[in-house]
């Protein structure tokens, strides 16, 4: 709203500018429709003038036809005042017209202009909205092999841990056979010792 405001203070002021710049223009023009105005009125007063006259002087009434004719310049005085008000206003109109139309153009462009960026920027958060699912998309699939990864990492942290159990449990075992053969050998070369009378 108040944007709307602004462009169409500076569109009067603009206006206003012109005016100013073209003011002797407008009132030499004024002033020449007024003299072509008088003009054409006085033509034809003289037009009439004639009759005027003559009906005057055979008219007995002749002073009443005096006042008729002031009556005549008085009322073409007014419509010449009328004339040069008209046509005053007419400019003042005209130039009204000229200025809302150059701030139409301008709103135009400026719709045209916001238009086209609003397009601009649909189009980059399009853009951005995609590239973001796709980013969603790989730190999802980036989780879940993580996850098969820490999944695979337990797992085979649980086969370490069971084969180390395992080569414990069989490295007692061979020590207890080793122990049991060790000694079953030591028991048999006594009894051999023995037997041969070497002890």
């Amino acid at each position: 709203m108040a944007d709307w405001i602004a462009q169409y203070a500076e569109a009067l002021d603009v206006r206003d500018s012109r005016e100013k710049a073209h003011k002797q223009y407008i009132d030499a023009y004024t002033e020449l429709a007024d003299l072509t105005a008088a003009e054409r009125a006085n033509s034809w007063a003289l037009r009439k003038a004639p009759l005027s006259s003559t009906s005057a002087k055979t008219d007995p009434a002749y002073g009443k036809a005096t006042d008729a004719s002031g009556t005549t310049a008085a009322a073409l005085s007014t419509v010449r005042a009328d004339l040069g008000a008209t046509q005053k206003a007419r400019v003042a109109l005209q130039n009204e017209v000229i200025s809302l139309t150059s701030s139409l153009a301008n709103s135009q462009k400026t719709n045209d202009a916001r238009a086209s960026q609003i397009t601009a920027l649909s189009k980059q958060k399009a853009d951005m909205e995609r590239k973001l699912r796709d980013r969603d998309e790989e730190l999802r699939g980036k989780s879940r092999l993580v996850e098969q990864t820490q999944d695979e990492m337990v797992s085979l942290s649980l086969q370490v841990n069971m084969a180390e159990q395992r080569s414990e449990r069989l490295e007692k075992e061979n020590k207890d056979l080793i122990a049991r053969w060790m000694k079953r050998m030591g028991e048999e070369a006594e009894k051999v010792n023995a037997g041969s009378g070497w002890q």
